[in-house]
């Protein structure tokens, strides 16, 4: 009877070591025990990254990793304020001059010191770039006065410089890495916080923390960003701890996080458009008559409802959020009005409809935005068939002028680049304006508000040229979006970025 009692105990004694082992180290190689701290973020993300460059065409869902890997000259803090970020100081020498002091002694992620030539050639190729053009064709020259000193010449006075050097398609690179490595893409290096260290197939991306940041280590050590394109699986992640942060829940789910004791939530309202364009240069679409009769047949009220579940802020026929300076809502109002669209499209030669296609992305959101609107034009005899492509596939083929009406989103941080990649010629296709429609006037108007000093007269323009796109309707701004975040309640740190990319450093475990 000892024997037996004995062996059981050591038995017992075994097993509890074993659970006791176990039970002291969590997922991804983090620790739960009394003196270890969890090192390993998870975040679930609706989107996966097309790109891990940031230079080669711009989407969300690529700059939400690779804003962590790279740094810009500037910055804009949670309330859209510029900061300094790889640049110091900068000074306006003349009109069209501006002077940066770069930080000294930065280090990219292989070793080498950032320095002037790194961000000349970092520039240069965004300029060179079809996909993130646009927004640096102003510059003229970029010249280095010494290794930590560099002038930017615009061709005219630019008034948005500054914002745009804040933009992740300004990412100082690396001069050395990018032009050995024939793939860059696959392996990018950069002066950020977090390092690359893979990117797999179904989208997830791991990075880990840069120990020579020169802001300081990241407290957290490693990322790892789970593409998990239904939002209410991104809800179920937080819920079992699956994931520690989740972008992007579906509105009917923020109760239940807010009223969960071990989640939190985080809301703002964004920058972000979403919007319904017309290829002007398809049949049937090329006739603004046929435009305006789409607009009189959205009920953008019921889209906001079903899709925003009634969380979300009316576009009032502008793109331009009115957080945006120079923002006029409701120039031309397009207010639900079947007979109107009827008899439009009948001025139009289309009294029994017609038959057209409408391209969107693979994301929730955007797929059911399309399927309301499907409905809705149905009310008018307009057949659409949706067109749902993976996003990659689906920014490449509307930036070469492929697709009929789509649907998409557009972030922004100043009128400028709003109106600009929408309205402007020099957009055409990949850079953003995928209506293809743009007139002289326009182009002019775009281009004098950008060089003004004088904030009143920019305002001045940016109106005239919203009131003149109202009322061709080559794309009808739907709704502005409100962002959300959820989170374990031990997440601390972690702010919502306006413009939707969310910087991860800073955001820390406990108190």
């Amino acid at each position: 009877m000892v024997k037996r009692f004995s062996f059981l105990f050591i038995v017992f004694i075994l097993i509890v070591s074993v659970m006791a082992g176990c039970s002291s180290q969590a997922g991804n190689g983090t620790t739960t025990g009394k003196n270890s701290t969890k090192d390993t973020l998870t975040i679930g993300i609706p989107d996966a990254p097309v790109y891990m460059d940031p230079q080669i065409q711009a989407t969300l869902a690529s700059y939400r990793v690779t804003t962590q890997i790279f740094d810009r000259l500037v910055a804009l803090d949670d309330d859209m304020k510029i900061v300094p970020a790889l640049a110091d100081s900068w000074e306006v020498e003349n009109e069209t001059t501006t002077v940066f002091h770069l930080h000294k002694g930065v280090k990219f992620h292989n070793g080498e010191e950032m320095k002037a030539e790194d961000v000349k050639f970092s520039l240069e190729r965004a300029i060179a770039s079809a996909g993130v053009n646009y927004n640096y064709l102003i510059i003229k020259d970029i010249i280095i006065v010494d290794d930590y000193t560099i002038k930017i010449v615009t061709k005219q006075p630019f008034n948005a410089l500054l914002y745009r050097l804040s933009l992740d398609a300004a990412a100082i690179i690396s001069k050395k890495a990018a032009t050995s490595d024939k793939d860059f893409n696959k392996h990018p290096i950069g002066a950020g916080p977090y390092k690359f260290v893979s990117w797999d197939l179904g989208g997830d991306v791991v990075l880990e923390a840069f120990p020579d940041y020169y802001k300081g280590e990241p407290k957290i050590k490693k990322l790892i960003f789970k593409h998990i394109p239904e939002a209410i699986n991104r809800s179920i992640g937080l819920e079992t701890g699956e994931i520690d942060l989740a972008y992007d829940l579906a509105i009917t789910d923020l109760d239940k996080v807010k009223k969960n004791k071990n989640l939190k939530l985080e809301e703002v309202t964004s920058t972000t458009v979403n919007y319904l364009g017309f290829n002007t240069k398809k049949p049937n679409l090329d006739d603004v008559r046929v435009r305006k009769a789409i607009a009189y047949a959205l009920n953008t009220k019921d889209i906001i409802d079903i899709v925003f579940n009634g969380t979300a802020t009316p576009a009032h026929n502008t793109m331009l959020p009115p957080s945006l300076s120079g923002s006029v809502p409701d120039t031309i109002k397009y207010d639900y009005n079947l007979d109107k669209a009827k008899s439009l499209l009948a001025e139009a030669g289309h009294p029994n409809g017609f038959k057209t296609t409408l391209w969107v992305p693979d994301t929730q959101v955007l797929k059911s935005a399309a399927e309301v609107v499907q409905g809705q034009l149905s009310k008018i005899g307009i057949d659409v068939e949706i067109k749902l492509m993976q996003s990659g596939t689906f920014y490449s083929s509307t930036g070469k002028g492929e697709h009929d009406l789509f649907f998409m989103t557009k972030t922004s941080i100043d009128p400028d680049s709003m109106l600009r990649a929408i309205y402007h010629s020099e957009a055409f296709g990949l850079s953003g304006n995928r209506s293809f429609w743009a007139t002289k006037e326009v182009d002019a108007m775009l281009d004098k508000a950008s060089q003004t000093t004088d904030p009143d007269e920019a305002k001045k323009l940016y109106a005239e040229v919203q009131k003149i796109v109202a009322d061709q309707v080559p794309v009808i701004p739907i709704a502005i979006e409100h962002l959300n975040a959820g989170m374990q309640s031990k997440v601390n740190g972690f702010g919502l970025y306006p413009g939707k990319t969310h910087y991860i450093y800073g955001t820390h475990f406990g108190k």
